[in-house]
């Protein structure tokens, strides 16, 4: 048997921490000596004390801990437990993660606001296109590349199949409103070629269909390594929306980016357009 200041020193926690899992009752002596009060511990009570140790470094609370020791759990039980609270603490740190960009993001753009790249803006008509797009909602802003990576990738592998010419891809927000959560997207390939579709039918979730032409849009085009950046192009959206309110325009439908080239070619470069009106 092992006095309290002992057995802390072995196990090496706190004495203060012993008597607080006593009062607790997740851990009570072996032995407390009635005349002076002093508490033993056995050396077998090591066990118990490395699973409520175990169990609140995994993030369970004292109150938890004490309901699965008077549960008995087996070590399975335990095992079960701690897995579950590893996934947690993986999201957990997935989305820290997330946060911890958005606020260098952040910075990074408080910093470019002082010395903010000029964009050139344009007022122009845009033509009638043939597209091959599939529109679908997608549950969350972080799912945004993967699932937009995977839509462009099932219409060009139909475009192949079906000896489509390609041209830039397009990505059309059609919500009213900037949201984080259930994004409608329409991702697409520009046909050059509309005749080349005419003896094509469309395969679900892929349809062609015609983009009207718009008289009127303002854009920007920004070609400077911005899918390397944090911010994206958030930059260019801004200065978008500053020449567009200080030049008398209306917003009168959703915004469009047309990517032409490609990172792989280092070439890559985005066109930024909203649809507008004179007020």
């Amino acid at each position: 048997m092992f006095r309290i200041s002992e057995f802390s020193r072995i196990a090496r926690v706190t004495i203060d921490t012993l008597r607080h899992y006593d009062a607790l009752g997740l851990l009570k002596p072996a032995q407390v000596d009635p005349n002076t009060g002093y508490r033993y511990y056995a050396a077998k009570q090591l066990k118990a004390l490395n699973r409520i140790l175990v169990l609140k470094e995994s993030g369970f609370s004292l109150d938890e801990i004490a309901r699965i020791v008077q549960d008995k759990l087996t070590n399975e039980e335990i095992r079960g437990m701690l897995k579950a609270q590893l996934l947690l603490a993986e999201r957990e740190m997935l989305a820290a993660q997330a946060r911890q960009e958005q606020i260098i993001a952040r910075l990074n753009y408080l910093e470019l606001e002082e010395k903010m790249p000029a964009y050139e803006i344009t007022l122009k008509p845009v033509e009638a296109l043939t597209l091959a797009a599939i529109r679908e909602t997608v549950p969350t802003i972080e799912q945004m590349p993967t699932r937009c990576g995977e839509l462009f990738q099932t219409i060009a592998q139909w475009m192949v199949a079906n000896h489509l010419p390609f041209g830039p891809t397009m990505t059309i927000y059609h919500g009213e409103d900037f949201t984080q959560e259930n994004i409608d997207t329409e991702c697409a390939f520009i046909i050059p070629d509309p005749a080349a579709v005419q003896a094509v039918a469309s395969t679900p979730p892929i349809v062609i269909r015609i983009q009207e032409a718009l008289p009127c849009v303002a854009s920007t085009i920004v070609s400077d390594d911005f899918y390397r950046k944090l911010d994206w192009l958030t930059p260019a959206y801004h200065a978008l929306a500053r020449w567009i309110e200080e030049n008398g325009y209306r917003v009168v439908g959703p915004a469009r980016e047309v990517f032409y080239g490609s990172p792989e070619s280092g070439d890559l470069a985005a066109e930024i357009q909203f649809p507008v009106q004179k007020e």
